[in-house]
Parts: structure tokens; sequence; C-alpha cells
């Protein structure tokens, strides 16, 4: 296990044909190991062509995880027996599926079976929880994930806002309420906490607000703009912090 290394989140634009979005994945992966970065997140709606279609697209990001050696995590709808869930596959450096989150709070997501749990994912760098969205509603289910010793919170997201909130300035005031957030779940879990959220210029309801925050700080955003941010990790540091607030 590394006591520092670098994580990234892709803002992908995701309001382009699907073999460019793929182009793009390929791109930001090959960028993110050029920076030396462990692990990649890509957004809740990277993927959208259907469950056999996406599943066949995910067999190709495997691929460059393999041939770049990188980790990374991509949200689709995936097909289970006869169900539909919207996952989160984690997929390691060789290529394989290491791991699986199935959105738990499936808020206004269509014909989907929701997740039972919230489970952690041990990698070579440290233990990592998943999050889909709205699940990060739920500060229990985060907690019992910081508590089993998940370091890092990836989340992948698709937040809109909602119009009767706020009469002007949408998407300048949802950018704070989530600003809020990330920084109260890294805070209040004294884990690091990633948003990574995509950009639809044909969605004027996105927010498209991607971060990185540790407990105290956030260390890298993103707003309304397509592209990568990358952040450095330190196991250390979080342990002292850990250590002095006795969690």
């Amino acid at each position: 296990m590394k006591n520092n290394f670098k994580i990234a989140a892709a803002q992908l634009n995701i309001n382009k044909p699907v073999s460019s979005i793929i182009n793009d994945i390929k791109k930001y992966i090959q960028q993110a190991k050029k920076r030396k970065v462990e692990i990649i997140c890509f957004p809740e709606g990277s993927i959208s062509e259907g469950p056999k279609k996406n599943k066949e697209i995910i067999s190709k990001i495997k691929e460059y995880c393999k041939f770049y050696k990188i980790w990374c995590i991509i949200a689709a709808n995936l097909k289970e027996k006869k169900y539909s869930y919207k996952s989160a596959v984690i997929i390691d450096d060789k290529g394989k599926t290491s791991g699986k989150h199935k959105k738990v709070h499936v808020l206004g997501d269509g014909p989907v079976m929701p997740g039972s749990k919230f489970d952690i994912y041990n990698t070579p760098f440290c233990k990592i929880g998943i999050a889909i969205c709205w699940d990060i509603s739920n500060p229990n289910a985060i907690n019992r994930m910081a508590k089993k010793g998940a370091k890092i919170i990836f989340c992948p997201m698709y937040w809109c806002y909602d119009e009767w909130l706020h009469k002007r300035n949408h998407k300048k005031f949802e950018k704070k309420i989530l600003q809020s957030l990330i920084l109260a779940r890294a805070y209040e879990n004294l884990s690091y906490v990633v948003f990574c959220n995509p950009i639809d210029k044909n969605e004027n309801r996105l927010t498209s607000y991607t971060a990185i925050a540790e407990p105290h700080k956030i260390l890298k955003e993103k707003f309304g703009k397509e592209g990568m941010i990358t952040a450095k990790i330190d196991l250390k540091r979080l342990q002292h912090i850990r250590k002095k607030s006795s969690f």
C-alpha cells in the first residue's frame, strides 16, 4: 500500500456520438497514466447505450486499463439476470473487474432495480468506497464505509438542479450546494471524496461540477467545462487527522 499517490476525475462531454465518448475515455486514461495517476473516475451517464451495448463498451475500457496499467471506475446501466441496475464497475490495471456497486438510491432513474448495500473494495493503494449520485445523500452509508476502512469515496454523478429551488443563477447556486456536500461528506467521515459529473449541452439542468476534497478543503474542482482534474492523496496525513479526531 502506498502512502502517496494520485487520483483523477474526468468531466466528460456526453453530448457526442458514443464513438467519440469512447475515444475521450481512452484519451483521459492516457493523460492520467502520463500524470502517474493510479485510478481515474468517470461520471454516471458516461455510457448510456443500453445494458448489452454498455457491456461491450466496458470490455473496450478494460482493454485500455490493461494496456495503460491503470485502474478506473466507470458507471453504466448493466443487466444481471433479468434486472437492470445503475452500476459503477471498478476495473483494475490488468483489465479485470475488481468490484461493482449497484446504485441504492435510484431517485427518478427510470426502470432500474435499486442495489441493497454499500461495500468497500480493496485496491493496491487503499480501500475505497463507491456511491452513485443520490447515494451520497445517505450519510450513514458513507460513514459505514469510512468506518470499515475506506480512505476514498468515489461518487460518479449525473447531478441536475431543481428549477423550482432557484429563481435565477441555477447552476451557480447548485454548485454551492455540491461544494457544501462534498466538504460535509469529507469532513464528517475524515476521508477523501470525489464527485465526478458529466457535461451535456442539450441538458440545461446539469450542474456539471467535478471536485476532489480532503476533510478540510477542496483540492481540485472543475465547473462547466470538459476536462480532467487530479489530486495527490496523502494517507499519512489522513491517518494523522483520524488519530487526532479519535476516528
